[in-house]
């Protein structure tokens, strides 16, 4: 059993939604996609970056990174 907590859902009506490829390019440090696949499939400290999939592709918005990357600081 894993001690990470379940990202929240994120709301597609009032959150702006962005690729995690638009994601990682809008990062000061421009990570590469992978790591924030990472990021949603590992975690880092017990936080998972939340997503939602449409169709084949993985979706993040603007507002849940900056949530992910304030609880992890």
């Amino acid at each position: 059993m894993s001690n990470l907590q379940q990202p929240q859902p994120l709301n597609l009506l009032t959150e702006d939604v962005v690729s995690l490829s638009q994601a990682a390019k809008e990062l000061p440090h421009r990570p590469h996609v992978s790591t924030l696949w990472r990021w949603n499939k590992r975690g880092i400290n017990g936080r998972k970056l939340e997503t939602v999939a449409i169709g084949s592709r993985i979706f993040t918005s603007r507002q849940a990174v900056s949530r992910f990357l304030g609880a992890i600081q």
